[in-house]
């Protein structure tokens, strides 16, 4: 949850049903971009510090090892003004990438995804179970 001259952005994860983020991701994001359109899907861009140090990045960048981030993964953000809440996006993952940077500690993870449509152009498989 970021607070900002009274306006509130809360970001919702989670595998089915998201829930309110982590500390870990809402203290590592960095920014978030909303892309609505009224012809084709609406989709958004979240960047996460990501970069390592020695106590916490021995193994690896550790939003990586986060479940949270993978995709197809729900994403909904809310953004409240004057008290009033609103649905940004609710959405799924669709795309991770990583930038480690050039100097320690500079490393960026960025999320994109697209509106839940996206999940309704999915192959569908049908398959019989004999009783």
């Amino acid at each position: 949850m970021i607070n900002f001259l009274g306006v509130q952005l809360t970001l919702l994860i989670g595998p089915t049903v998201a829930v309110p983020a982590p500390p870990l991701l809402t203290e590592a994001l960095h920014s978030v971009e909303v892309t609505h359109s009224d012809e084709g899907r609406s989709g958004f861009q979240l960047v996460f510090q990501a970069g390592r140090d020695a106590l916490t990045g021995l193994i690896d960048y550790p939003l990586l090892s986060l479940p949270l981030l993978r995709p197809f993964n729900r994403v909904v953000l809310i953004v409240t003004f004057q008290g009033i809440p609103s649905v940004l996006m609710d959405g799924v993952i669709t795309h991770q990438q990583l930038n480690p940077g050039s100097e320690p500690g500079t490393g960026q993870l960025t999320v994109t995804g697209e509106d839940v449509s996206v999940m309704m152009d999915l192959e569908e498989k049908s398959v019989e179970h004999p009783a």
